[in-house]
């Protein structure tokens, strides 16, 4: 009885040793690195601009009648950010100028405009809710209205 106790007690010994040099989790791979005071906490990601809108309609070269156009377009943004669309609409020398409200990045936007009869070129470009300002849409669209 006596050897089996102290057997018992040096297997004990034995495995304490090894979990006091080992470790209970083994090796640690991925340490809790220190930081420095001179170090900022969080990274803070510079605001992108938007891309330049896809304006799928008017298409180009399309008559419209009636004097309504519906313009078609989306855009996306690098932050996730809200966006707001500028249409410059141009007939010869006057230039038309329409905002919408802000939309979820990748959002179709439908815009509905009543134009006299003409003949038109229109543009669009985003903007962030942070004020970041993309590129127009390029080629600009011409159509007419009759």
């Amino acid at each position: 009885m006596l050897k089996r106790t102290i057997t018992l007690l040096g297997l004990t010994i034995t495995v304490g040793a090894l979990l006091l040099t080992l470790g209970c989790g083994g090796s640690n791979s991925n340490p809790v690195a220190p930081v420095s005071s001179d170090q900022p906490l969080v990274s803070r990601q510079e605001n992108q601009p938007p891309n330049a809108p896809y304006l799928w309609f008017p298409w180009n070269g399309y008559t419209i009648v009636g004097g309504k156009v519906t313009f078609i377009f989306t855009a996306t943004d690098p932050n996730g950010d809200m966006l707001k669309y500028r249409i410059e609409v141009q007939n010869g020398s006057e230039t038309k100028v329409f905002n919408t409200g802000y939309y979820g990045s990748g959002q179709w936007v439908f815009f509905t405009v009543s134009l006299p009869v003409g003949d038109y070129s229109a543009r669009v470009k985003a903007i962030d809710d942070k004020g970041a300002e993309g590129p127009y849409n390029n080629p600009d669209r011409v159509f007419k209205v009759r």
